[in-house]
C-alpha cells in the first residue's frame, strides 16, 4: 500500500471511530467521558424543594398596630403583601355603605380543611383582613387568626387608622363615629357575637360564598381556583350539566337575591351554632346540599311561621314571612327597624340598608298568597320549633 493510500485508510478510521462516540452519546453517554454531561443549564433537574412544616400552634399575638400583622409588605406606602390573597364573597354584608376589601393568608404548605363543606377549618396561623372605608378614607380593619388548635384560639380584633392614615391602632374596647361617621369599629369581645356562628370562625370565605362562574366584576379566586391550587383538602363537587358553579342557593334570581342577602347578613347569628339560636330557632343560613327551595331549611323556617318570642311591634305581626304581604313578615319589620332592640341586624350597622329590604320584600311579594318562590310552595301558618 502507498502512503497516500494509507492516510486515506486512517482518516477513514477516524471518521469512523468519532460516528461511533457520537451514537453513544445520544443513547445514554459513555461512563467516564465528558460528552454526559449537561452542555446547559437547562438540562440541569433540580428537584422541587418539599413544603414546609405547618405552623404549631403559638402564643396569642401581642398586636397593637396592624402594621405587625404581616398585611403589608411595606408599611410606609400600605403596599399589601403578595402573600396576601384579596377575595369577594358573591353575597355581601351591609355595612351601611362602607367600601370594604377583604385579604386571606394560608401559611405555605397548609390546606383548608373541607371535609365539611359547610364549615371550613382553617389551619393554624391562617389571617383574615376586612378593610372598611368611607368616601376613600381608611376607616378600620379587622383581623381574624387562627394561633392554637382550640375552639376559641382566635384572635380577632379591629385597628382604627389615624388621622394621616400612615398606620391603624387597635381599639380593644372598640370605637364609634370613627373619623366623624357613623361608622362604628366593634370590641373583641363582640366580635365573637358573630363568627361563632361557624365552627371555624372564619365568615365569607366559604363554599357557597366562594362558588360561582367566573365573574371580572368580582375579586379574587372562586372556589373551583382554590380547588385547582391544591388549597382544600376535599375538592367541590363536578359541575352537573347546565350548571356554573358546584353549590349555590336554588330558586329564581328574587329568591337567589334575597336568600343571599338573608345567608350573608343574618345567617352567622341564626343557625344552630349561632348566638340567636337560643332565644329563636329559625335558621337563615343556606347551605350547600340545598336543592329545592320548598324543602330547604331557611324556607320551612320562616315561611308561614309564626314569631317565637317578639310580640310584633306596634303592628302585632305574627308571622316570620307572610307570603305576599311584606308589611306582615316579621323579617321586613325588624330589618326596617334601627335604634331599638327589634333592630335586625341588632349590631354593625345603624342605617336600614335599601337593596336588602328591596330584595328580601320582592321575595315575599313573589311567593303570593300561596307561596312557591322559585317552584317553592307556601306552607300553612304554623307555630315556629
Amino acid at each position: 500500500m502507498t502512503s497516500a493510500a494509507a492516510r486515506v485508510t486512517a482518516a477513514a478510521a477516524a471518521v469512523t471511530l468519532a460516528a461511533a462516540l457520537v451514537t453513544a452519546a445520544g443513547v445514554g453517554g459513555l461512563e467516564g467521558c465528558d460528552s454526559d454531561k449537561p452542555t446547559s443549564p437547562s438540562a440541569v433537574v433540580t428537584p422541587p424543594s418539599p413544603p414546609p412544616p405547618p405552623p404549631e400552634p403559638y402564643a396569642r399575638p401581642p398586636y397593637v398596630l396592624l402594621s405587625e400583622t404581616g398585611l403589608f409588605v411595606d408599611p410606609a406606602s400600605r403596599t399589601v403583601s403578595p402573600e396576601a390573597v384579596a377575595f369577594e364573597p358573591t353575597y355581601r354584608l351591609w355595612s351601611d355603605g362602607a367600601e370594604k376589601r377583604r385579604w386571606f393568608r394560608l401559611p405555605p404548605g397548609t390546606k383548608i380543611d373541607t371535609a365539611d363543606m359547610d364549615h371550613w377549618i382553617f389551619p393554624v396561623g391562617t389571617k383574615l383582613w376586612k378593610e372598611f372605608s368611607l368616601g376613600g378614607v381608611r376607616l378600620e380593619t379587622r383581623l381574624v387568626e387562627r394561633y392554637g388548635l382550640g375552639p376559641d384560639d382566635y384572635w380577632m380584633g379591629a385597628f382604627v387608622w389615624n388621622a394621616e392614615q400612615t398606620d391603624a391602632l387597635l381599639v380593644p374596647d372598640g370605637q364609634n363615629d370613627i373619623a366623624g361617621t357613623p361608622h362604628d369599629a366593634p370590641s373583641q369581645e363582640k366580635c365573637g357575637a358573630c363568627h361563632r356562628g361557624d365552627v371555624g370562625r372564619v365568615l365569607g370565605l366559604s363554599a357557597l360564598q366562594l362558588s360561582r362562574a367566573a365573574d371580572p366584576n368580582k375579586i379574587g379566586p372562586t372556589i373551583d381556583d382554590l380547588a385547582a391550587r391544591n388549597l382544600l383538602t376535599v375538592p367541590p363537587l363536578a359541575l352537573a350539566a347546565g350548571s356554573a358553579a358546584p353549590y349555590g342557593i336554588p330558586g329564581d334570581p328574587v329568591t337567589v337575591a334575597a336568600l343571599g342577602y338573608l345567608h350573608a347578613n343574618c345567617g352567622h347569628c341564626h343557625n344552630e351554632n349561632g348566638t340567636a339560636w337560643p332565644d329563636t330557632q329559625m335558621v337563615l343560613r343556606s347551605v350547600t346540599a340545598d336543592h329545592d327551595v320548598a324543602t330547604d331549611a331557611v324556607y320551612a323556617s320562616v315561611v308561614g311561621r309564626k314569631v317565637q318570642y317578639w310580640r310584633g311591634g306596634p303592628s302585632a305581626i305574627m308571622n316570620r314571612v307572610s307570603p305576599g304581604d311584606p308589611a306582615a313578615s316579621a323579617i321586613v319589620a325588624r330589618m326596617m327597624t334601627r335604634g331599638s332592640d327589634d333592630a335586625m341586624p341588632p349590631i354593625a350597622t345603624e342605617e336600614i340598608d335599601p337593596v336588602g329590604l328591596t330584595a328580601v320584600s320582592a321575595w315575599i311579594t313573589s311567593l303570593g298568597g300561596a307561596g312557591g318562590a322559585g317552584g317553592a310552595t307556601g306552607a300553612a301558618p304554623t307555630t315556629a320549633r
